[in-house]
Order: structure tokens, then sequence, then C-alpha cells
């Protein structure tokens, strides 16, 4: 009979019993009691660090500590915390100007000032995709790609982040109106075969507000290489509407522990 050296064989024996654990019914947050940071505390451009802040507070205990430290802070001076201090330092994707300005805050900046945060601490850094379909990828696997990522970070400890766009058809094209972050918490275990979507949780921090909706398939041509947001309960940049459009929410990236 051969015989297998150990250091062969306790890899082989992880990854067969890793195989064989169940399934969790949802992936969610670990700290789901907590309460959420609300932007308007601060300002209606401050999504983006409000978002962050509920990513590391409704987190694992390392990256509660974190949304706690310093202590002693109200809501309002953590959120201002962040955008008086890492925010406005010089974008690495918009050279010359501040990462946070009164446009808010881009997906790649939002996870520069991330992992700024959280470097003192030893924490693991986190890394931001566009959520694009790819040329190889059919719409069910690039569902099946955006599911597993949410899915991954949520079980690593960090809530992800989502970075939501808003657009309407315009003159024969699809107009960019605005731009949102919220923080998801639950997420299926599993999609079933075959699946167009799926059902997520999540906070909005424009009033700090826990939500429901579902994450789909993207439907119209034109727009569909971004998988789409049904979720009702955002009305961020709907004002931006003219008569007789409607609203196509996008999510066109995310940021986590993937």
């Amino acid at each position: 009979m051969t015989r297998f050296p150990r250091q062969f064989l306790l890899p082989l024996l992880s990854a067969a019993l890793a195989a064989c654990a169940p399934v969790p019914d949802f992936h969610q947050a670990q700290n789901l009691s907590a309460k959420p940071f609300n932007q308007l505390e601060l300002s209606g451009n401050a999504c983006g660090p409000a978002a962050l802040l509920n990513s590391q507070r409704f987190g694992n205990p390392a990256w509660r500590k974190l949304s706690e430290t310093p202590a002693g802070l109200s809501d309002r001076e953590r959120i201002r915390a962040i955008t008086r201090g890492p925010a406005m330092r010089e974008s690495a994707s918009l050279p010359g100007r501040a990462r946070w300005s009164k446009r808010g805050i881009n997906l790649s900046d939002l996870r520069d000032v991330a992992n700024e945060i959280s470097r003192p601490a030893y924490l693991p850094a986190l890394t931001s995709e566009t959520l694009v379909i790819s040329p190889i990828e059919g719409k069910d696997k690039h569902l099946a790609r955006v599911h597993a990522k949410l899915a991954r970070s949520l079980a690593a400890g960090i809530p992800p982040i989502v970075s939501l766009r808003l657009y309407a058809q315009r003159g024969g094209t699809w107009a960019h109106l605005q731009s949102h972050f919220v923080t998801i918490t639950s997420v299926p275990g599993r999609l079933d075969p075959g699946a167009t979507g799926f059902p997520v949780r999540f906070i909005d921090p424009l009033g700090g507000k826990f939500r429901e909706g579902r994450i789909v398939t993207g439907t119209e041509p034109g727009i569909d290489f971004f998988i789409k947001a049904e979720f009702p309960s955002v009305t961020v940049g709907r004002s931006s509407l003219r008569p007789g459009e409607k609203p196509y929410l996008t999510v066109a990236g995310a940021l986590g522990k993937f």
C-alpha cells in the first residue's frame, strides 16, 4: 500500500471536509443588532464614509473594534473623522483632487480610505471591483460571480459595500444620473439552478435604514452589462428624472474581502 507524506494528506483532508460542510441558508453580517450610521448626521454626500463605517460596525469583533476607535465619539464625529482625515487626501484615480468632494467619493478612493484606516490595526486589505459582465461570461455566470463575492466577504466577517448607479435612457443613450453606496448584510447561502436573481438585505446610509431588495440579471439592452438592483426604497437621484423616464438602478461595483 502506498503511503503519502503527512504534509500532502492534511491539505487533502481539509479540502474534503470543506466540501462536505453544509452550506448556510444565508450569509449574514455578524453584528446585526447594531445601530446603522446615518450619513445625514453629517452631510448628504457622505454615503461612502457612512457605508464604510456600517461595514465595520456590522462586521466581526476585529472590524467592530475598528469602528469604535477612538472611543467616545458620536456617529457624526466618526463620519466627520473620515471626511476630514483620510478622505481629504489626494485621490490616486483623480490626481489633483481630494478623494471626497461635494460629489461624494468613488469606489477606488473609498477602498484606499478603508485600507488606510484598517492598516494600523493589522486587518486584511479590502479590494474593489467593477462588476461588469466579462466577454466570456453569460448572464447566469455573471450573477453567480456577483453573489459569490458578496457571500465571500460576509463569510470573512466584513459586510461588503456595493456601488449603485442610477441611469435613465435619454436621447438614445443611457445617462448616469447619480451614484450611491449601501452595505450588504445578508445574501442566500447558494443560488438555485437557473436563478435570475437573489434577495439581499442591506443598510442604506441615507437615513441609516435596514432595507431589502433583489439583485437580478440585467434586462435592458445597452446597459445589461451591469447587474440590476431592484431596490425600491433607494430613491437617490430620482429627482433628476425627467417626465416619462424610468429609473434603472445598477450594481456597478463592490468593495470587500474577496
